[in-house]
C-alpha cells in the first residue's frame, strides 16, 4: 500500500470517528437521560462508540458478501444485517431525541414554569374572590333578616292593637323567630353555638310587660341581644369562609420557589444550554412545584379527544427526557409548535455518513 493510500485510509478512519464520535455522544447523552438519570455519560458513550463499531464491522461483511459472486453466506449477511440495522435503529432514535431535548428543553421547561405561575395565580384570585362574593352574601343575608325582626320587634312592642300590647306573645315570637334565623344553617357552618335571645326562664318576667314606661328599656335590652348574636353568627360566617381561602394557601406558597427558580436558576440553566443542565434543573422544577400542582392543572396541560391525548398545550418536561415517549409525540403528531424534520435529517447525515465511512475505510484494494 503506497503513502497516499494509506493516508487516505487513515483520513477515512479519522473522519468515521468524528461522526461516529458525535453519533455516539448524542445516543450516549439520550441513553443517560432515560436509564442513569443523567450520570455516567462518558462511560456509555464509550460503550455505545465500541457497539458503533461493530456495526460498521457488520455493514462491511454486510457489502463483502453482496460483492461476492459465489458461496456467499447468507447466516454471515442476514446476522451482519440484522447487527447494523438494530444498531442504526437505535443510533438514529436516541440521536434524534437527544437533539429534541437540546433544541426544545429550555424552552418547555421556561413554559411550564410559566404556566403553573399563571395557574396558581389565576385559580387563587378567582377562587379567593369567589369565596369573599359568597361570605359578604352570607353576612348580608342573615344580617337583613335580623335587622329586619329588629324594626318589626320595635313595631311590635309599641302595636296598640287589641292583643297586641307591649312585650307579649307577638314579640317573644319575633325573638324565637331570629334564634331560629341565626342556628338554621349551623350544620352548613360547623357552628356548635347556641342562639338564645328570649330566655323563658331568665327572662319570664318581661313576658306580658305593658307599661310604656318599660318599652324603651326592653327594646333596648333585646335589640342589643339579636346584635350580640347576630355579631356571633356573622364571626362564625368569616371564619368558615376564611377556612375555605386557607385551602388554597398551599397553592400560592409554590409562588416563591417559581419566583427562585425564574430569577436564580433559569437563567443559569439558559446560559449553560447543556443537555444535561436542563436534567439537573428539571430535577427541581419539578420536586419543588410541578408534582405539587393540582390534577386540574394536568388536566389543562392536554387536549384530549376520545379518551386519549391529541396534543399538549404545555409539554411535559417530564415527557421530553423520556425517548420512547418523544417518538410517539413525534409520530403522533403531538409535538405542535416543535418542528422536528431537520433534526431528524442531521440525524441521518451523521450516522450514514460515519458508516460510509467506516465502510471505505475497511474496503479492501
Amino acid at each position: 500500500m503506497n503513502k497516499s493510500k494509506v493516508i487516505i485510509k487513515i483520513a477515512l478512519f479519522v473522519g468515521y470517528l468524528l461522526f461516529s464520535g458525535f453519533s455516539a455522544y448524542f445516543t450516549a447523552s439520550s441513553l443517560s437521560l432515560n436509564l442513569l438519570n443523567g450520570t455516567n455519560l462518558w462511560l456509555v458513550f464509550v460503550l455505545v462508540l465500541i457497539v458503533a463499531i461493530l456495526a460498521g464491522w457488520c455493514l462491511t461483511k454486510v457489502i463483502e458478501e453482496l460483492r461476492k459472486r459465489v458461496r456467499a453466506s447468507k447466516s454471515t449477511f442476514t446476522f451482519g444485517l440484522i447487527g447494523f440495522l438494530v444498531f442504526w435503529t437505535f443510533s438514529f432514535i436516541t440521536n434524534v431525541h437527544y437533539f429534541f431535548v437540546e433544541k426544545h428543553g429550555y424552552s418547555i421547561l421556561a413554559k411550564e414554569l410559566a404556566s403553573a405561575k399563571d395557574y396558581i395565580v389565576d385559580n387563587t384570585t378567582k377562587s379567593n374572590k369567589n369565596i369573599e362574593d359568597q361570605k359578604n352574601m352570607a353576612q348580608m343575608a342573615v344580617s337583613a333578616s335580623v335587622h329586619a325582626n329588629i324594626e318589626s320587634f320595635t313595631r311590635e312592642l309599641n302595636n296598640t292593637m287589641e292583643r297586641h300590647e307591649g312585650f307579649g306573645e307577638a314579640c317573644i315570637n319575633i325573638l324565637n323567630s331570629t334564634e331560629n334565623i341565626l342556628t338554621k344553617d349551623s350544620k352548613t357552618y360547623g357552628d356548635p353555638n347556641e342562639y338564645v335571645i328570649f330566655d323563658e326562664v331568665r327572662d319570664n318576667g318581661d313576658r306580658g310587660t305593658t307599661q310604656r314606661t318599660r318599652f324603651p328599656e326592653l327594646q333596648t335590652k333585646y335589640t342589643a341581644r339579636m346584635m350580640e348574636q347576630l355579631n356571633k353568627k356573622l364571626a362564625v360566617i368569616e371564619n368558615f369562609y376564611d377556612r375555605k381561602k386557607d385551602q388554597n394557601t398551599e397553592l400560592t406558597e409554590l409562588l416563591e420557589p417559581i419566583n427562585e427558580l425564574e430569577t436564580k436558576h433559569l437563567p443559569a440553566v439558559l446560559k449553560d444550554g447543556s443537555v444535561n443542565a436542563y436534567y439537573k434543573y428539571y430535577g427541581q422544577q419539578d420536586g419543588r412545584v410541578i408534582s405539587k400542582m393540582p390534577n386540574e392543572y394536568s388536566k389543562k396541560c392536554v387536549v384530549m379527544k376520545d379518551g386519549k391525548i391529541k396534543s399538549f398545550t404545555v409539554y411535559p418536561s417530564k415527557r421530553m427526557f423520556d425517548t420512547m415517549s418523544v417518538w410517539g409525540d413525534i409520530i403522533s403528531g403531538r409535538l405542535v409548535g416543535m418542528t422536528m424534520f431537520q433534526w431528524i435529517v442531521i440525524s441521518l447525515i451523521f450516522d450514514i455518513v460515519s458508516f460510509i465511512l467506516f465502510a471505505l475505510f475497511c474496503k479492501k484494494d
